[in-house]
């Protein structure tokens, strides 16, 4: 509505500066001025208003010019610039509606967007669910069979050394089958709360990527937002094992307001670069990309960083929901 309350304010301010009264009047410079309204209120993106705003401005400059002008109306001229300034209206509501398609296009494709990656994120939990309770019933079960019955022949007369090998190799494996296990069917979420969750993946990762691992906490969960930040967490730990090369890491998870809470992942690595996810999304890995989608469809905000000091930082801020 500002256009309109423009278009009175300048109507009112040509009547009294005096320019519709103007007897030497030849050039109307007030037509070139209300060309501007319709102009103006096209970028709004509301074709009526455009036309609305359009109609009042031509109509303003008529009726204005007439007054001004009682003793020599220049009727033809003036009904010329009102014709013109109508012309050019129309022109506004069609680059207005133009505009208002395209805004809405482009907002149907991003939630759309939006839709399919919560699709696919969610077809990864289920497909890791599923990984998980074959590792599970299967492999880890066989593990656990083959080290009882090697217990069984190492607490017999004959113990060799090759049996201690093998006890010791399956004592390994069973432990990186459970951890597998828990990370892909992550139950500790459920019983534990996402900051429990949050500290078994940060001391795994620590154990991969041989740096120092913390995790700082002032609240227990971040109500239904607590899956989402824990597959970022995940997401991004996995990333600082592969190729941070940090010594330190830091996970911190705080209340921001009491309508949201912000996770944190710094480390102390090499860094990324500015447009490193962008060339990571075009080469067809959506990891991190798919993450802040999420969190983005959420309403939260997600951003990534360097640090002054080297390094990179993660930052998630989500509602609690």
């Amino acid at each position: 509505m500002y256009p309109l309350v423009d278009l009175t304010l300048l109507t009112a301010l040509m009547a009294v500066s005096g320019n519709f009264s103007d007897p030497n009047w030849s050039a109307p410079v007030s037509a070139d001025i209300f060309l501007f309204i319709p102009v103006l209120v096209s970028f709004q993106m509301r074709p009526v208003l455009t036309a609305v705003s359009g109609v009042l401005a031509a109509a303003s400059y008529v009726i204005g010019t007439f007054i001004g002008h009682l003793r020599q109306p220049y009727l033809h001229f003036t009904l010329l610039h009102g014709l013109f300034i109508l012309v050019v209206c129309a022109g506004c509501v069609l680059l207005s509606d133009v505009q208002q398609h395209r805004v809405r296009s482009i907002r149907e494709l991003a939630e759309h967007r939006l839709w399919l990656l919560d699709r696919i994120m969610a077809a990864e939990e289920r497909e890791q669910r599923k990984i998980a309770e074959v590792l599970h019933d299967g492999a880890l079960q066989n593990v656990l069979a083959a080290r009882h019955f090697i217990d069984e022949a190492v607490c017999g007369p004959e113990v060799t050394d090759p049996l201690h090998r093998a006890d010791e190799a399956l004592t390994a494996a069973s432990r990186q089958l459970r951890s597998s296990v828990r990370t892909l069917h992550p139950e500790v979420l459920v019983s534990g709360g996402l900051v429990h969750a949050l500290e078994h993946l940060t001391q795994q990762a620590s154990e991969r990527g041989k740096f120092h691992g913390e995790v700082r906490s002032g609240i227990t969960t971040a109500g239904s937002a607590d899956r989402p930040l824990y597959w970022l967490a995940r997401e991004i730990l996995e990333n600082v094992v592969k190729h941070a090369q940090a010594k330190n890491v830091l996970v911190s998870l705080q209340q921001v307001d009491p309508e949201s809470v912000r996770l944190s992942i710094s480390d102390d690595g090499v860094g990324i670069s500015g447009d490193a996810m962008a060339r990571s999304l075009s080469s067809g890995h959506i990891g991190i990309a798919s993450h802040r989608a999420r969190i983005e469809g959420m309403g939260g905000v997600f951003t990534l960083h360097s640090n002054e000091s080297g390094g990179t930082t993660v930052e998630a801020v989500v509602p609690v929901g």
